[in-house]
């Protein structure tokens, strides 16, 4: 079973990470704080783990979608979570 509360936030640097044509800008300046430094919101996105999940049936078959995920730049990390 997986139990996602919506208080995660995944982030990204790059928006060729992410789904197609899934890329909404951001409406305004918006920040992320990550110990002294600040990034700057680019927009939100949505990413598929294809066959990242167990079915009932079987191993690796349902896959895992990440929504929201937030587009920085400026980090050297492609996928992290933050809850």
């Amino acid at each position: 079973m997986l139990l996602n509360n919506y208080s995660t936030i995944h982030l990204v640097n790059s928006k060729e990470l992410l789904e197609l044509r899934s890329f909404i800008k951001a409406a305004y300046n918006k920040c992320i704080e990550a110990s002294s430094f600040s990034f700057l919101i680019l927009g939100y996105s949505k990413r598929v783990i294809k066959k990242a999940l167990n079915s009932v049936a079987s191993l690796n078959l349902e896959d895992l979608v990440l929504l929201n995920i937030i587009v920085i730049k400026g980090f050297y990390i492609n996928i992290i979570s933050e809850a």
